[in-house]
């Protein structure tokens, strides 16, 4: 099991002290946030060696959106996030395409996405809508030997399921987000294991709340502060036979951002060692 966290490159001159920084904290692995306007072959060389040079694994892209019209709430999101609404999708499947192929330049297979709300119902057109799309970049990504986890969270686990068998490519796969899980308020992320399991190729270490406000998400916390259950996930994990990634997100910044990482590393090491990895 590798423990990482994220290195958001902004100044593709900084690449070499980010991932320093992400060495310098103890941790072995990284998700890659990258979102230039347009991926060129030359970023990701230079990106891959300062990761080799600092001895970091990148164990997935990040691939988001850069339209700006992202929103993280139990209300709005419905129509602005994703691939469902109709006057961002074209743009930001091209976007996904790019980013795909950077994937492949980087020599990495992963790419994590933000489908977006997919609905519970099977039957409703947005679903068919997402559907098409999801089997139209899955394909184009199996063509460059890239695989799609999704980001967990904005839906039920059985929903996630359904829309990867209903696919039916081999390349879907699932970042199980923790706290997201609780966050957005549909299940909780033991549960979840137990629905997709085996999908899940990397994993969000994060911690929060469920929401209280149906138009706002739950409140994200340190590790340790919310309500994920941690050695319950830990155990069930090692059911499932999981040896890959745990990355570690805390959606603040600063100092204490990078002490909350750090205790969060030592906190699941000491659950890693529990449990036997």
């Amino acid at each position: 099991m590798k423990l990482g966290t994220f290195v958001k490159i902004k100044d593709i001159r900084e690449v070499d002290n980010a991932f320093k920084t992400v060495r310098d904290m103890g941790l072995e692995s990284c998700q890659l946030v990258y979102k230039p306007e347009v991926y060129v072959r030359e970023d990701a060389l230079k990106i891959r060696a300062a990761a080799d040079a600092a001895g970091i694994e990148i164990s997935a892209q990040f691939c988001g959106y850069r339209d700006g019209m992202i929103v993280y709430d139990l209300y709005y999101g419905f129509r602005f996030n994703g691939l469902i609404p109709e006057a961002f999708r074209s743009e930001r499947l091209k976007y996904l395409l790019m980013g795909a192929e950077f994937v492949q330049w980087l020599g990495i297979t992963d790419m994590i996405i933000h489908a977006g709300y997919i609905p519970n119902n099977p039957f409703d057109q947005d679903y068919a809508t997402l559907l098409s799309t999801i089997s139209f970049l899955a394909k184009k990504c199996k063509s460059l030997g890239v695989n799609i986890l999704f980001e967990t969270g904005a839906e039920s686990p059985v929903t996630l399921l359904r829309l990867i068998t209903d696919v039916g490519t081999d390349n879907l796969f699932i970042n199980l987000d923790t706290g997201n899980a609780l966050m957005y308020g549909y299940a909780n992320p033991v549960d979840a294991l137990y629905t997709y399991g085996k999908y899940v190729r990397n994993i969000h270490a994060k911690d929060g709340v469920p929401p209280t406000d149906p138009r706002s998400l739950g409140k994200e916390t340190a590790i340790g502060e919310g309500e994920v259950d941690f050695p319950a996930i830990m155990r069930r994990l090692k059911e499932l036979g999981y040896n890959r990634y745990i990355t570690i997100e805390r959606e603040i910044s600063g100092e204490q951002q990078k002490a909350d990482i750090i205790a969060a590393l030592n906190y699941l090491k000491s659950l890693l060692d529990e449990y036997g990895w």
